[in-house]
Protein backbone atom coordinates (compact mmCIF):
# COMPACT_ATOMS: atom_id res chain seq x y z
CA UNK A 1 0.00 0.00 0.00
CA UNK A 2 1.45 3.21 -0.65
CA UNK A 3 1.62 5.77 1.14
CA UNK A 4 -0.25 9.12 1.03
CA UNK A 5 3.17 11.36 -0.32
CA UNK A 6 3.28 8.51 -2.64
CA UNK A 7 -0.21 8.77 -3.54
CA UNK A 8 0.30 12.52 -3.74
CA UNK A 9 3.19 12.54 -6.19
CA UNK A 10 1.57 9.53 -8.38
CA UNK A 11 -1.88 12.10 -8.67
CA UNK A 12 0.26 14.88 -9.33
CA UNK A 13 1.88 12.45 -12.72
CA UNK A 14 -1.17 11.25 -13.36
CA UNK A 15 -2.30 12.49 -16.84
CA UNK A 16 -5.88 12.58 -18.02
CA UNK A 17 -7.15 9.56 -20.41
CA UNK A 18 -10.16 8.62 -21.93
CA UNK A 19 -10.94 5.49 -20.45
CA UNK A 20 -9.84 6.55 -16.95
CA UNK A 21 -12.22 9.70 -17.19
CA UNK A 22 -14.98 7.21 -18.23
CA UNK A 23 -14.56 5.31 -15.49
CA UNK A 24 -14.30 8.23 -13.08
CA UNK A 25 -17.50 9.24 -14.40
CA UNK A 26 -19.12 6.31 -14.01
CA UNK A 27 -18.16 5.74 -10.50
CA UNK A 28 -19.26 9.39 -9.52
CA UNK A 29 -22.71 8.57 -10.88
CA UNK A 30 -23.25 4.92 -9.79
CA UNK A 31 -22.67 6.54 -6.16
CA UNK A 32 -21.73 3.25 -5.02
CA UNK A 33 -18.60 0.80 -4.82
CA UNK A 34 -18.57 -0.91 -8.07
CA UNK A 35 -16.59 -3.34 -9.61
CA UNK A 36 -14.07 -3.88 -12.65
CA UNK A 37 -16.44 -6.17 -14.43
CA UNK A 38 -19.33 -3.58 -14.39
CA UNK A 39 -17.22 -0.48 -15.22
CA UNK A 40 -15.89 -2.32 -18.00
CA UNK A 41 -19.88 -2.94 -19.01
CA UNK A 42 -21.28 0.61 -18.33
CA UNK A 43 -17.97 1.64 -20.24
CA UNK A 44 -17.60 -0.25 -22.95
CA UNK A 45 -14.15 -0.85 -21.94
CA UNK A 46 -12.48 -4.28 -22.22
CA UNK A 47 -12.09 -5.76 -18.88
CA UNK A 48 -8.58 -5.85 -18.91
CA UNK A 49 -8.39 -2.01 -19.73
CA UNK A 50 -10.49 -1.12 -17.09
CA UNK A 51 -8.74 -3.19 -14.68
CA UNK A 52 -5.49 -1.65 -15.08
CA UNK A 53 -7.08 1.78 -15.00
CA UNK A 54 -8.61 1.24 -11.90
CA UNK A 55 -4.96 -0.03 -10.55
CA UNK A 56 -3.25 2.88 -11.39
CA UNK A 57 -6.57 5.11 -9.45
CA UNK A 58 -5.66 2.96 -6.92
CA UNK A 59 -2.14 3.53 -6.62
CA UNK A 60 -2.80 7.44 -6.97
CA UNK A 61 -5.32 7.67 -4.41
CA UNK A 62 -8.00 8.46 -6.33
CA UNK A 63 -9.85 5.25 -5.58
CA UNK A 64 -10.15 2.66 -2.90
CA UNK A 65 -11.02 -1.11 -2.10
CA UNK A 66 -14.55 -0.32 -0.73
CA UNK A 67 -15.87 -4.03 -0.32
CA UNK A 68 -14.67 -7.79 -1.87
CA UNK A 69 -17.13 -10.53 -2.84
CA UNK A 70 -17.54 -14.43 -3.83
CA UNK A 71 -18.64 -14.23 -7.26
CA UNK A 72 -18.68 -18.21 -9.08
CA UNK A 73 -16.09 -19.07 -6.50
CA UNK A 74 -14.03 -16.33 -7.13
CA UNK A 75 -13.03 -12.90 -5.23
CA UNK A 76 -14.75 -9.54 -6.99
CA UNK A 77 -12.95 -6.52 -5.57
CA UNK A 78 -15.93 -3.27 -5.62
CA UNK A 79 -13.96 0.01 -5.47
CA UNK A 80 -15.31 3.42 -4.69
CA UNK A 81 -13.48 6.90 -4.96
CA UNK A 82 -12.20 8.20 -2.36
CA UNK A 83 -14.75 11.08 -0.35
CA UNK A 84 -11.62 13.56 -0.09
CA UNK A 85 -11.79 13.43 -4.08
CA UNK A 86 -15.31 13.69 -4.09
CA UNK A 87 -18.10 16.62 -4.20
CA UNK A 88 -21.24 16.02 -2.36
CA UNK A 89 -23.79 14.39 -4.93
CA UNK A 90 -26.72 14.97 -3.29
CA UNK A 91 -26.58 18.79 -4.34
CA UNK A 92 -28.48 19.54 -6.70
CA UNK A 93 -26.03 22.35 -7.47
CA UNK A 94 -23.23 19.91 -7.82
CA UNK A 95 -25.71 17.57 -9.96
CA UNK A 96 -25.63 20.78 -12.15
CA UNK A 97 -22.10 20.89 -12.61
CA UNK A 98 -22.15 17.21 -13.52
CA UNK A 99 -24.63 17.34 -15.86
CA UNK A 100 -22.68 20.55 -17.70
CA UNK A 101 -19.51 18.43 -17.31
CA UNK A 102 -17.68 20.76 -14.77
CA UNK A 103 -17.36 18.96 -12.01
CA UNK A 104 -13.84 18.62 -12.53
CA UNK A 105 -10.95 21.27 -14.80
CA UNK A 106 -7.78 20.24 -16.10
CA UNK A 107 -4.87 20.31 -13.94
CA UNK A 108 -2.83 23.71 -14.83
CA UNK A 109 0.08 21.49 -14.38
CA UNK A 110 -1.36 18.92 -17.12
CA UNK A 111 -2.08 16.17 -14.73
CA UNK A 112 -5.58 14.49 -13.55
CA UNK A 113 -8.38 16.60 -13.90
CA UNK A 114 -9.52 18.87 -10.35
CA UNK A 115 -12.68 18.79 -8.28
CA UNK A 116 -13.68 22.58 -8.53
CA UNK A 117 -15.58 23.25 -5.04
CA UNK A 118 -18.25 26.28 -5.27
CA UNK A 119 -17.72 29.66 -3.32
CA UNK A 120 -21.02 31.17 -2.41
CA UNK A 121 -21.29 33.88 -5.04
CA UNK A 122 -21.20 30.36 -7.62
CA UNK A 123 -23.76 29.32 -5.50
CA UNK A 124 -26.04 31.55 -5.41
CA UNK A 125 -25.59 32.00 -9.49
CA UNK A 126 -26.02 28.40 -10.09
CA UNK A 127 -29.06 28.20 -7.75
CA UNK A 128 -30.69 31.10 -8.92
CA UNK A 129 -30.13 29.37 -13.03
CA UNK A 130 -31.83 26.45 -11.48
CA UNK A 131 -34.55 28.17 -10.26
CA UNK A 132 -35.27 29.40 -13.49
CA UNK A 133 -34.71 25.94 -15.39
CA UNK A 134 -36.60 23.87 -13.11
CA UNK A 135 -40.57 24.93 -14.17
CA UNK A 136 -39.11 24.61 -18.39
CA UNK A 137 -37.98 20.62 -17.22
CA UNK A 138 -41.43 20.23 -15.13
CA UNK A 139 -43.21 21.52 -18.03
CA UNK A 140 -41.32 19.27 -21.09
CA UNK A 141 -41.71 16.10 -18.74
CA UNK A 142 -45.22 16.85 -17.96
CA UNK A 143 -46.42 17.27 -21.25
CA UNK A 144 -44.62 14.14 -22.87
CA UNK A 145 -46.75 11.85 -19.65
CA UNK A 146 -49.75 13.78 -21.41
CA UNK A 147 -48.17 12.78 -25.17
CA UNK A 148 -47.41 8.80 -24.07
CA UNK A 149 -50.24 8.81 -21.49
CA UNK A 150 -52.47 9.14 -24.79
CA UNK A 151 -50.49 6.52 -26.83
Amino acid sequence: MATKRQQQQRRKTLRPHPTRDQIVDAMRSYGEPISPTRLSEVTGNTLGAVAYHVRTLLSAGVVELAEEGRVRGAVEHFYALVPDNEADLNDPLVGLQKLCGVLTLPDPEGGYPVPVPLDDEARAALQKLLDTLRPKVQKIVKETAKRTAGG
